[in-house]
């Protein structure tokens, strides 16, 4: 027994080891600042949004500011060629069940997301309420001006794959 007691007391940990590591969040590097649609817009209405902010989909909001679905280009783009569709309400289109993080979620938990789907954006949710955007460019942005080591995404769910990278 004392030679367990004192193994463990005379063991060191490398000087290299950041004692003051802090895991990054979503809330780290999310946008804070998010548009988003109403469910009863038209798909009129949805297509011109999605081509005045430059961007390939955007969460559906409730009047309370939830979360209840997703548009996106892929969605609207076969309406574009039936005028009798542009005033169909977006409801009708979007996706209503969609992968979303929180705010306190890990970085990782996003990267294994993208890995995992097709998705370029994430909804951030907390209590049901939308209040940030996360997408794949952010998460790029933050791997290349932090000096986090990112462990790869997949990675963390089969370890076996490890041995492959």
């Amino acid at each position: 027994m004392r030679g367990a007691i004192r193994a463990v007391s005379e063991f060191s940990f490398p000087e290299s080891i950041d004692w003051n590591f802090n895991m990054t969040l979503i809330r780290d590097i999310m946008i804070k600042e998010v548009e988003s649609i109403r469910p009863e817009s038209t798909l009129s209405q949805a297509v011109a949004f999605l081509v005045r902010h430059h961007v390939g989909g955007a969460p559906v909001v409730d009047d309370c500011g939830q979360l209840v679905g997703e548009i996106s280009e892929a969605a609207l783009i076969d309406t574009l060629f039936n005028a009798e569709l542009g005033n169909a309400p977006v409801s009708r289109y979007m996706t209503r069940d969609v992968q979303m993080v929180r705010p306190n979620d890990p970085l990782s938990h996003a990267a294994r997301l993208f890995a995992l789907y097709s998705f370029r954006r994430l909804p951030v949710v907390e209590d049901r309420k939308l209040v940030g955007i996360v997408s794949r460019r952010d998460l790029m942005s933050h791997a290349l001006t932090s000096n986090e080591i990112l462990v790869e995404p997949l990675e963390e769910l089969f370890p076996a794959l490890a041995q492959f990278s």
